[in-house]
């Protein structure tokens, strides 16, 4: 299988995120700060799909969700980019947890574009400081095919 571009790059940025707070100096900073922008070059570069599909993996991962949670409305005139560009860096399988009234439509463009519906899972949403824990959201599992 091929390697997830996207989890290693959250690994390589939780990396840089330790050595920028570590630093104990201001040129110590400075080394993370360029890594940062090295990593987000690098993903800039891969094009406006791999940006959208890296915001959303990075906040899936920082709420504690496993894999890339798409909870924005996707449109139809994006699906078949998303999807490739998933295949094409990695991405085995997403979530999405879109409450957008079309969901339901864009659950279904993603079968169309060679995902498979696997069922149906509750991913973490935003944290929610007063409860303590994130608020938890209902989506449909899909495996990239």
């Amino acid at each position: 299988m091929k390697e997830n571009i996207f989890e290693t790059a959250y690994a390589q940025m939780q990396e840089l995120k330790k050595s920028y707070e570590a630093a104990a100096d201001e040129a110590g900073k400075e080394k993370a700060r360029a890594g940062y922008n090295a990593l987000m070059e690098g993903l800039e570069g891969l094009g406006a799909a791999a940006c959208r599909i890296w915001r959303e993996y990075e906040t899936a991962r920082e709420n504690g969700n496993a894999c890339l949670d798409i909870s924005d409305v996707v449109w139809e005139k994006d699906v078949e980019s998303l999807i490739s560009c998933m295949r094409e860096n990695g991405i085995s399988e997403f979530t999405f947890s879109s409450g957008w009234s079309s969901a339901v439509e864009t659950a279904w463009l993603f079968t169309q574009n060679g995902c498979e519906l696997a069922g149906m899972v509750e991913v973490n949403g935003s944290m929610n400081h007063f409860a303590g824990e994130h608020d938890k959201k209902h989506g449909y599992l899909f495996r990239v095919k």
